[in-house]
């Protein structure tokens, strides 16, 4: 199958200027064959940089009260589906980094991010869904979830072949570098790992004293990277993927065949 990964321009916090230009993306996939699009984290609305003062609660949506779908109702119309990051606002109030599934004309899924990072307004997200587009398993992963081992892997056991990956990366200057090279091999690990196919969408631009370099990025099973958008500027990635797990390969995941290793693997977590 075709996918795509938007890297997507670094709007500032409160802009839903994002929702035009997915529009457009939507139809260079269209014409493209493309049947899965996705889009950056926190791509509607904008990731509230709390340390800075902002609230993610200030651009929050509800998805049972229909404002989610208000925003999103100019990408519900095509045939491609659309992975888009929002903050979503619970009906008790609760504030979630999320991705919305968007297909056939409606909100398909949403996934709640399940490491939001520490001193947030986010709670974290307690489900790691298996969706699916027509018979092809798929799973999501926000940003920070791809430095966790667990995510990717029970998603990888519960049979998703590709996981999308929407990601912010925007950072104060000063610490952007110390990112640059695990915001590369992230990707790589987690696809090695899992055998599955890493599909990444990030943001690219400069906001202030914030910099986000771009870390868009498509890998293989086997850590090759199949398509890579360059730093500091928006681009759609497409390359065709297979969507379909492979043939079970039991190394990585047969750790239980040395009790002692398991045991000092679980001891870390006591």
């Amino acid at each position: 199958m075709k996918i795509a990964a938007y890297q997507a321009p670094y709007f500032e916090f409160g802009s839903f200027e994002a929702v035009a230009l997915i529009r457009s993306q939507l139809q260079t996939c269209e014409a493209e064959g493309v049947t899965t699009l996705c889009c950056p984290e926190a791509i509607l609305g904008g990731l509230a940089h709390e340390s800075d003062g902002e609230s993610p609660a200030d651009v929050a949506l509800g998805v049972s009260n229909g404002e989610l779908a208000d925003v999103v109702n100019p990408l519900l119309k095509s045939t491609v589906q659309v992975i888009v990051g929002f903050t979503e606002r619970d009906p008790i109030g609760a504030i979630f980094n999320s991705a919305a599934i968007l297909t056939d004309g409606r909100i398909t899924g949403v996934y709640r991010k399940v490491y939001p990072g520490y001193r947030t307004a986010f709670q974290a997200g307690e489900e790691l869904p298996v969706f699916s587009e027509a018979t092809n398993p798929f799973g999501i992963a926000i940003c920070n979830d791809l430095w966790y081992v667990e995510p990717t892997r029970v998603l990888a056991a519960a049979g998703a072949a590709v996981i999308f990956v929407p990601t912010n990366s925007g950072h104060p200057r000063a610490v952007t570098s110390s990112f640059r090279d695990r915001g590369q091999n992230l990707p790589v690990a987690r696809a090695v790992e899992n055998t599955v196919t890493i599909v990444v969408a990030d943001i690219a631009g400069r906001r202030g004293d914030r910099v986000a370099h771009g870390f868009s990025c498509i890998i293989d099973p086997d850590g090759a990277v199949v398509a890579r958008a360059e730093p500091l500027t928006p681009a759609l990635l497409i390359a065709e993927v297979s969507p379909q797990r492979r043939p079970f390969d039991p190394r990585g995941w047969d750790g239980t065949t040395n009790p002692a290793v398991t045991r000092a693997f679980m001891r870390l977590w006591e």
